[in-house]
């Protein structure tokens, strides 16, 4: 054996595990082979009907394969995790060692995430990852470089990027085409020692001064970061690097952000599933590396780190780079909302209210925000093939009191949606503003122009309950509300006429009729402001809910995708049911919202992990000034723009 080779650039511990092999799995355990041009993997996942599992992308160090990945990925299915184990080099079809690995090469994984029904991305829109050794340093860059992956957990990290190996002049991995930074090669190994022990030499390198090039930028990482080392790892200074990671991050970041756990006594080897008596491994020639600690020790550890990963898996923190809101300018905002008639608000952040006002249980209507509402409701039959988006209203035999014309009815229910219809007829609860900007009958074709319609929305509402059987607020009452807890939705709904005093109400919707106008109802919702911001927090975890899907993100996607422009100064467009804050080069991400008359607002700020409500007491006499809610959300995202 070569060791010079081996060793060149870094430590290979492909030795470590040669004869481990691919080991056979338990019956209560799903293994599927992912063998794609663009992805080498293995899924292991405990057997769960129809159940959306938490998931882990498990990456191996130098060993290359799936070897170790595997072996780690069957120990977190042991505790009804989904781990995908991903390769990178050393299989058909990918690189044969670790070098000038791409980066980009993991966004096959997470799209087979995004597109599987059974896995999932966390309530903080990010999907949990773990490596050890060369695979926690991949781990950390990924983590690093991408806002996807969270938490991140590296078991023997490095806090610097190596070298490729068997060849200490290239490097190991490479982000848009281009090498990264790596820490070259200066103090020299005794490759003919007998018992080789990498760690001092490590050390050497990290000292020289052009080490600092090459370490990851852990301030980047803005998820939960968790990091495992044994105090006796011969191998490489494990130890040392996870403590200055930490030390690192936690002059930026949050202390509950970053977890560092040393194990006195263990070595090298501490992943969860691998054998906890490898401390160190013959070669040949008679020569053996030394991998360090003891095996009780290491087996503590794995048995530590394992329950710490899975319940970061399973229980995620979510943060943001803001990270959070400067108390005493909420307290300014307390004050100023006092003086403006709102009603109620809510900032709610991974579920959490960070902020309210009011009595944030009253229910009242919401006015055009019922819209949204509907939103979800469409996303879940589609999804289940109930509704046909692409079907015409002749095909699903719409007409009105006022009958459509032949080009009116080929207008498709994707385009109500849009409010695109070119159907411009009376309708129930239509404003004034919408009668003064309502284009002349004939004057646009289906698809043409947008429009704000209440005819369309009517349509669309009466449409669904006409396809699934059932009335909106029953469906919402048990495909939205009851998942997510709602506090103050019980689905019970009216009809109301001229007569009916709004405010008498207790119910949590009413059909509005206008028969002289249309043969469809407007269907209002009344809700409260706590249960608002829940239905907000479901969009802005990408429609899974304590690690079950209720919506898919592609149709969160394509109902917050900008199809119509409402407001070119602003940079403001319409989707499906939802307004969208298009990203542009003033604001990267972007955003979505509702409003209502009045003014209430359900505002989606995915970038900032931020859910707002604003609420006004529309059901009988009120006051609000427009320009307060722009005072509003300003002082709001000032708090969260110069957070503490």
């Amino acid at each position: 054996m070569d060791l010079k080779r081996l060793f060149s650039g870094t430590v290979a511990v492909s030795l470590l595990l040669a004869g481990c092999g691919e080991p056979g799995y338990p019956d209560h355990l799903h293994v599927q082979r992912i063998d794609q041009p663009d992805l080498k993997a293995m899924l292991i996942t405990p057997e769960s009907p129809d159940k959306v599992l938490p998931t882990v992308i498990v990456v191996g160090g130098s060993d290359g394969g799936l070897n170790s990945a595997t072996t780690a990925a069957q120990a977190f299915a042991e505790q009804g995790v989904a781990a995908l184990a991903v390769g990178y080099f050393g299989m058909p079809g990918l690189p044969e060692t670790l070098n000038r690995i791409p980066l980009e090469y993991f966004d096959a994984a997470l799209q087979y995430i995004d597109t599987s029904a059974q896995l999932s991305r966390n309530q903080c829109q990010k999907v949990a990852i773990i490596g050890s050794s060369r695979g926690a340093e991949l781990a950390l860059l990924l983590g690093a470089n991408y806002a996807d992956y969270g938490p991140v957990m590296a078991v023997s990290p490095s806090s610097h990027v190596w070298g490729a190996v068997q060849d200490s002049d290239a490097a190991a991995w490479t982000l848009n085409g281009q090498p990264l930074n790596y820490v070259p090669r200066h103090s020299q190994p005794d490759y003919s020692a007998k018992r080789f022990v990498g760690r001092e030499y490590f050390k050497q390198d990290l000292q020289h001064p052009d080490a600092l090039a090459a370490r990851i930028a852990i301030d980047s990482i803005q998820t939960e970061l968790l990091l495992f080392a044994g105090a006796d790892d011969q191998l490489w200074p494990s130890a040392q690097m996870a403590k200055a990671i930490a030390a690192e991050l936690k002059q930026t970041a949050p202390q509950s952000r970053v977890t560092s756990v040393i194990y006195p006594a263990a070595g090298h080897v501490i992943t969860p599933g691998l054998p906890a008596n490898l401390t160190e491994v013959a070669l040949k020639g008679g020569q053996k590396l030394v991998l360090g600690g003891q095996p009780e020790a290491n087996a503590r550890a794995q048995q530590d780190i394992l329950k710490r990963a899975v319940h970061a898996i399973k229980h995620p923190v979510c943060y943001d780079s803001n990270a959070t809101f400067n108390r005493s300018k909420l307290d300014e905002l307390d004050q100023f909302i006092k003086t403006t008639h709102t009603s109620s608000m809510v900032l709610m952040r991974s579920g959490e209210v960070v902020f309210e006002f009011g009595d944030i249980h009253q229910k009242h209507t919401i006015h055009s925000i019922r819209k949204a509402m509907l939103n979800s409701l469409y996303g879940i039959y589609v999804e289940r093939g109930v509704i046909d988006l692409n079907a015409t209203l002749t095909e699903l035999g719409i007409d009105d009191i006022t009958p459509l014309t032949a080009t009116e009815k080929t207008a498709t229910l994707r385009q109500l949606l849009q409010s695109r219809s070119g159907v411009y007829l009376p309708s129930a609860a239509t404003s004034d503003g919408m009668l003064a900007a309502m284009p002349a009958r004939g004057q646009f074709k289906p698809g043409e122009q947008y429009v704000y319609n209440n005819w369309d929305f009517n349509v669309a509402g009466a449409i669904f309950e006409k396809l699934t059987g059932e009335s909106i607020y029953t469906a919402f009452q048990r495909e939205i509300a009851k998942p997510l807890g709602m506090q103050d939705f019980a689905g019970n709904y009216t009809t109301i006429d001229n007569d009916t005093v709004l405010s008498d109400l207790q119910v949590d919707g009413f059909y509005q009729y206008e028969p002289e106008k249309s043969a469809f109802p407007a269907y209002h919702f009344r809700m409260s402001a706590y249960d608002m911001a829940l239905y907000g927090q479901l969009y802005e975890n990408g429609g899974v809910w304590h690690g079950q899907r209720i919506l898919s993100r592609d149709w969160i996607e394509q109902s917050t995708t900008s199809y119509s422009v409402t407001n070119k100064y602003m940079d403001f467009g319409y989707g499906m049911l939802w307004n969208v804050i298009n990203a542009n080069d003033k604001r990267p991400d972007k955003a979505f919202f509702h409003t209502g008359v009045g003014i209430h607002m359900l505002g989606v700020y995915p970038a900032s992990d931020l859910v707002f409500v604003h609420r006004v007491q529309t059901e009988s006499d009120y006051e609000f000034d427009q320009q307060n809610l722009y005072n509003i959300i300003g002082r709001v995202f000032d708090a969260l723009e110069t957070a503490e």
